[in-house]
């Protein structure tokens, strides 16, 4: 089976830890119905979606906290909208539920999607104050369950992905559900997602000090540019530094050699593929990423 992606309150959050692509339609083809967007909605929604004044809301709101990092931070951009990231988060919203997905993967992107949930706020700003109240608790290059206990990383990972430098692009959606505990259910999905609680960007002496011929009102502003497939951004010169194998603006070209390492196939088998993110890279022929010769 597979599914295809298409076009007095109480509050509660929870948090975890993508240049333009085309819509992602066809990435889901081949998906398994454990893809989040596989799943059936509530089946009492009441109001769905997200306008273009909340869009700006949210983004504004971001770029605005992530200008005004405390310690300062080096190298951190502007965050732009993604549609893709707001169709999977629009669809998750649309459980009415206070959980996140497992498998919120866009393949076309092949990075990691970080994901902020908030309930039972009456309106965006609110949602997002919520996320950014635990830059209270935070402090920069500690561990959390030193200074706040084990499972620490939970009373500050809304805010650290909210200013992480491994993210470029935000997507939200929104949905109320009157006949269920919150009713009113908020979820953003970040490209990429965080790695680190304690060091989620760089300080500095200076905003922008890593990016000084990109820099923007504060922040390194490459417009959202999203380097794929491993490729690493350079936020002074706005260009991805891309993996072997691929080339492009965003890495989406591919490049292939002659031919694979000689140990494709023997020391490293087909199973590799799956099991090690290196794996596709020096065996793309055999990993099925270089079509056949």
């Amino acid at each position: 089976m597979a599914c295809t992606f298409g076009g007095g309150v109480v509050v509660l959050v929870l948090a975890l830890t993508a240049i333009t692509v085309q819509d992602t339609t066809d990435d889901f083809k081949d998906q398994t119905p454990k893809h989040s967007y596989c799943f059936e909605d509530h089946d009492n929604i009441a109001e769905t979606g997200v306008s273009e004044a909340d869009k700006e809301v949210i983004v504004a709101y971001h770029n605005k906290v992530r200008r005004e990092v405390k310690p300062v931070a080096t190298d951190l951009t502007a965050v732009v909208w993604d549609e893709n990231l707001a169709k999977l988060a629009q669809k998750w919203s649309q459980q009415c539920a206070v959980r996140h997905d497992k498998n919120r993967k866009l393949p076309a992107y092949g990075k990691s999607i970080g994901q902020n949930i908030a309930a039972g706020q009456p309106n965006w700003s609110k949602a997002m104050l919520s996320w950014f109240k635990e830059s209270n608790f935070f402090k920069y290059g500690e561990d959390p369950k030193v200074y706040l206990g084990p499972g620490g990383w939970a009373r500050i990972s809304h805010y650290t992905i909210m200013v992480s430098n491994r993210t470029q692009r935000i997507g939200c959606g929104f949905t109320r559900c009157d006949d269920v505990r919150f009713g009113r259910f908020y979820v953003c999905n970040y490209a990429q997602g965080q790695l680190s609680f304690r060091y989620p960007y760089t300080k500095g002496p200076s905003r922008c000090s890593s990016c000084p011929d990109s820099c923007k009102n504060g922040l390194c502003d490459c417009g959202g540019l999203l380097c794929l497939n491993k490729g690493k951004l350079d936020i002074n010169s706005c260009s991805c530094n891309c993996q072997k194998i691929y080339k492009g603006a965003n890495c989406t070209e591919l490049d292939c050699p002659t031919q694979d390492k000689w140990n494709c196939g023997t020391r490293l088998p087909p199973s590799y593929c799956t099991k090690y993110s290196n794996i596709p890279f020096d065996c793309p022929y055999m990993c099925g990423v270089c079509p056949p010769k």
